[in-house]
């Protein structure tokens, strides 16, 4: 309930200039019902906000806090919160400020009876103001004197803002006029004109934003609350037509609490995208760049976000030029990385991204390495300035150079000296040998070595995931493995860099490069540093030029580093970087702890992707890290240079707060598949569902306005999903249906239908044979990720399943023990065929 927004600044008016500053009614809320507390300018509308007091839904927002209150002090609290959203103001700014209460009690009980100020107490307490004086009048006063009270409270410096009225008439807000000018809120009317038969009088208002694409921020104590929010900004939208969407979002982020448990937001660029988000976070359904907590999430922990720092492969030409463009933060901190590098190499850092001609290309990779670092670094500094500031920081290969200068343990200039030797070394290097990737175990690889008689010219390089490896070595050899793996149906390929970085094989000049890093000074780290070297919290005092020469010929470990920030609390990732190239593995690493200890997977986030906007991928970053918790700056990067106007919105929508959970969950995420599956329908209409499930969601990966545009039977190739997109398609579907689906999904269903069908099939056993089937459906999961990945194929002609088969059986006779313990003998030489048979069996009759 707090705001990241700052408090304007103390007022410094003397105390002759605060006597003579005119009190200003800033923001006012009044039941539906009750005659205008200030009179309208004729032929304008009502002054302020109206609201239908929901004292229930008010009890549920605020929960124990507000056990056994009254349903006046639940009223005031409904009309103190949206006469300041009317105002602009963000209640829990206010935590430090000095906040008057006064306001009329007509109710008497022996909690609010204790003393004459109990009511204005108990509100301010309930809202967490500490400071400002509380008065209360008894029943026969006029709501004015409230006013006038607050007003004179003012004048003399006694608080910043103050709250009066009562329930029966209106509640507003009130400022010193020098105080509201200097915020920018709007002025509604002069103090005196509350309880006035004489009309206000309004200033002029500026001229409505050019629209460009901004978020709508919304955020609710429930799916309902925010499925009502979205259905009554719909109502405003539509009764505005020249509505700007900078306006807005402007309003959104800056007058509303945006903290709240359940969230919500839309990425919209005109009047058509608004319309089409907000109606469908209101109806539950789906559109391009609408992003929402997910049904059963939390946003509980979310907060510790790591940033994640990746090596090679994360460029392409014209990366980051949008960003360099639009935003005031990373073109600074790229500039002054273009400062730290210009002593350092024959090039221009800005020429090479914006590919001047006689600049490099982004080829060599003595010129490639140094940029990422650059990018690197200036995007974190603008995910700082976003208030996505790192908990810890972790790289892989290059990627561990920014991640340490982010740390605070080398400088800028001291970084981008280790930056640029460290590619120099490599550059020397090129074309001795070769780097692949694999999507298996390195217990998978070793055997397959052995097999080719290729150890010892091919090197495990590093893991990155439990099922994604790197591999160096010979050119030919490396050839050799990844055609071996490619025959047994085994994603692999080489990277083509031209040198088996990360492996003994990788010849360095190691005098030059410790002389050449004599110099680095590394310093004690401002947050937790964890080596992709060591695998581990790393003491960042030891960063010196022998640390990053060991960096150079060494496995990455960081799959190992991954397993160590989970385990310190570290459960969202965000890798910085121009293209996502190490989010796969912690997603593996991350579903895979959770296969161990049942935890959640928490959030895997990227920041920008090839060849798309990057303004439109950063924000769409801040939305997923939003919904899942973390606590993001919406009125830093994302509006600078385009904010909107404030505009009057809707108000909490206290009265759905008291509703029944399940009725919340279906208002806000539509009628789902499991739903439909128990409403009686035919098999041909339940089919009909789950397609039009997988078709939207495909369409909001591939950003389509319109899901018609997908064909079903169109494979995921030719529609242009990416590997990355293949990612977002399957965790989208395994929230909306609570299935774990395999990793693989795409993969071994390739076409929408072929999604659909197995999804329809899964759904199927739970909603005929009720939730206990559901480890059956989970069983199912588990044999297709078996079947991908060889391990039911006979071992004799697979070498490197061997051990994973020898893994994966004795887990399963851990699980048929459990089942049954008087039997655990029964299973010593079971095959992993018949283990799944078993198991499948035993739950069927469980």
């Amino acid at each position: 309930m707090t705001s990241r927004l700052p408090w304007p600044e103390p007022d410094r008016d003397t105390d002759a200039d605060a006597a003579d500053s005119p009190i200003v009614i800033v923001g006012l809320a009044a039941p539906e019902g009750v005659p205008d507390a200030v009179r309208p300018v004729a032929g304008s509308g009502p002054v302020g906000v109206r609201v239908r007091c929901a004292p229930a839904g008010v009890a549920s927002f605020f929960g124990v806090s507000v056990r056994g209150a009254s349903g006046e002090r639940l009223s005031a609290l409904h009309l103190v919160w949206a006469a300041l959203e009317d105002a602009g103001i963000v209640p829990g700014s206010l935590d430090d400020a000095e906040v008057g209460v006064f306001l009329v009690r007509t109710e008497e009980r022996d909690e609010e009876a204790a003393g004459s100020d109990a009511l204005a107490t108990l509100v301010g307490d309930d809202l967490c103001w500490r400071r400002g004086p509380r008065v209360t009048l008894g029943a026969t006063a006029p709501t004015r004197a409230t006013v006038e009270s607050a007003a004179e409270h003012l004048r003399r410096g006694k608080c910043d803002v103050a709250v009066a009225g009562s329930v029966t008439d209106a509640v507003a807000i009130l400022r010193r006029g020098s105080t509201a000018v200097r915020a920018g809120e709007r002025v509604l009317a002069p103090a005196e004109a509350f309880g006035s038969d004489e009309p206000p009088t309004r200033g002029e208002v500026p001229a409505p934003s050019a629209a460009r694409l901004v978020p709508l921020v919304l955020s609710g104590r429930s799916d309902a609350a925010v499925a009502a929010l979205a259905r009554d900004l719909l109502a405003r939208v539509e009764a505005d037509p020249e509505l700007s969407p900078a306006d807005l979002g402007w309003s959104l982020a800056t007058t509303r609490t945006t903290g709240l448990g359940r969230r919500a937001v839309l990425l919209a660029a005109d009047r058509e995208d608004v319309m089409r988000g907000l109606r469908a976070a209101a109806e539950g359904g789906s559109a391009p760049l609408l992003f929402r907590t997910a049904s059963g999430a939390s946003v509980e922990g979310g907060g510790r976000v790591v940033h994640v720092f990746p090596g090679l492969g994360s460029q392409w030409r014209g990366m980051a030029l949008d960003l360099l463009d639009d935003s005031e933060v990373f073109r600074a901190r790229m500039e002054d990385c273009a400062r730290a590098l210009e002593p350092l190499v024959p090039w221009s850092l800005l020429d090479v991204l914006r590919g001047v001609p006689g600049a490099p290309a982004l080829e060599d990779v003595d010129v490639v390495l140094p940029v990422l670092f650059a990018v690197s670094v200036s995007l974190s500094a603008l995910w700082s300035a976003c208030g996505v500031a790192p908990a810890a920081t972790v790289g892989a290969s290059l990627g561990e150079i920014a991640a340490a200068q982010v740390a605070g343990a080398l400088t800028l200039a001291e970084a981008a000296q280790v930056a640029v030797l460290w590619s120099r070394m490599q550059a020397k290097a090129a074309g001795e040998g070769e780097l692949a990737a694999a999507a298996l175990s390195p217990d998978e690889l070793r055997p397959v070595l052995e097999a080719r008689h290729l150890r010892g010219r091919v090197h495990f390089a590093g893991a990155n995931g439990p099922r994604s490896v790197l591999l160096g070595g010979e050119h030919a050899a490396v050839t050799d493995v990844v055609e071996t793996l490619a025959a047994r149906g085994v994603p692999a390929k080489k990277l083509n860099l031209g040198l088996a970085a990360h492996t003994p094989g990788l010849s360095v000049d190691a005098a030059a490069f410790l002389t050449g890093t004599a110099a680095v000074a590394p310093a004690p780290a401002a947050v937790p540093f964890y080596s992709s070297l060591t695998g581990g919290a790393f003491e960042t005092t030891g960063l010196d030029g022998a640390y990053w020469l060991r960096n150079l010929t060494s496995e990455v470990r960081f799959e190992t580093a991954v397993r160590a920030l989970w385990a310190a609390g570290h459960h969202t990732f965000l890798e910085v970087s121009p293209h996502p190239v190490l989010l796969g593995g912690v997603q593996e690493t991350l579903e895979d702890i959770g296969a161990v200890t049942g935890a959640a997977a928490s959030g895997v986030v990227g920041t920008l992707r090839r060849g798309q906007d990057g303004v439109t991928e950063w924000l769409s970053a801040m939305a997923q890290l939003y919904v899942r918790g973390v606590a993001v700056d919406w009125t830093a990067a994302p509006f600078r240079g385009r904010e909107g106007r404030r505009i009057a919105l809707p108000t909490y929508p206290f009265g759905v707060e008291g509703t029944d959970r399940a009725q919340s969950a279906a208002t806000a995420q539509g009628t789902g598949p499991e739903a439909l599956f128990s409403a009686g329908l035919t098999a041909g209409e339940r089919s009909y569902a789950v397609e039009e499930l997988v078709r939207n969601q495909l369409a909001t990966v591939l950003r389509h306005d319109d899901p018609a545009a997908v064909a079903l039977e169109r494979g995921f190739l030719q529609s242009g999903l990416d590997s990355l997109q293949a990612v977002e398609l399957r965790n989208r579907l395994s929230e909306a249906t609570g299935l774990q689906l395999p990793t693989t999904l795409t993969f071994d269903h390739p076409t929408p239908a072929a999604v659909a069908g197995l999804i329809g099939e899964l759904l199927a056993v739970r909603t005929d044979q009720g939730p206990q089937s559901v480890p059956l459906a989970q069983l199912d999961a588990l044999e297709a990720e078996l079947l991908a990945s060889g391990l039911l194929r006979d071992g004799d002609d697979d070498p490197g399943s061997a051990p994973a088969r020898e893994r994966v059986a004795a887990r399963l006779r851990e699980l048929l023990d459990r089942l049954a313990p008087d039997e655990e003998d029964e299973f010593g030489d079971a095959s992993l065929e018949e283990l799944l048979d078993l198991v499948d069996d035993e739950l069927r009759q469980s």
